[in-house]
């Protein structure tokens, strides 16, 4: 049996935080890492590690998979402002994408359309999406308000998206 955990860390910049965080999981968004502090996710880390770049502490995504996993990666793609990364690969003989996406917390069609245009292989490939996609799928469930408000556009964008698969 085999389980997934997706947590928003809001930074792993603290040690103690970092290896509390490493002891059970896979999909991490809000990273807060400088592409230059990546290495401190492998010091505490047995298994594979793939991350988004970005120059600031801000943003990032990251997917771990743990060294017990038999997951071949064939490729990957890492969004350079740190929003997404994309594995694709075969986990007992299934072919997957392992997408997690940070998106940013502002309207965005135009980053749901970039990031899903760039899954490979989908119709070939199972895909396990995770993160924070900072929108409303329903209204009804994702606000307390009961004001009727129009979804928004990344929102459309991103249900057409799993209506079509």
């Amino acid at each position: 049996m085999a389980a997934m955990l997706t947590l928003l860390v809001k930074g792993l910049n603290r040690p103690v935080k970092r290896n509390k965080v490493l002891s059970h999981l896979l999909y991490l968004q809000e990273t807060h890492l400088k592409h230059t502090d990546h290495a401190r996710l492998r010091r505490n880390w047995v298994g594979q590690i793939f991350h988004s770049k970005f120059n600031g502490k801000a943003r990032g995504a990251a997917i771990l998979i743990n060294k017990n996993t038999p997951f071949i990666v064939s490729h990957t793609i890492a969004d350079p402002n740190g929003r997404y990364i994309v594995v694709t690969g075969s986990l007992f003989n299934t072919s997957l994408i392992l997408a997690n996406v940070y998106a940013p917390n502002w309207n965005d069609s135009t980053f749901f359309n970039d990031f899903l245009n760039s899954l490979p292989q989908i119709n070939t490939h199972q895909l396990i999406l995770g993160g924070d996609m900072n929108t409303v799928m329903d209204p009804v469930l994702d606000r307390s308000s009961d004001k009727r408000l129009p979804l928004p556009k990344s929102s459309l964008v991103l249900q057409s998206y799993l209506q079509t698969y």
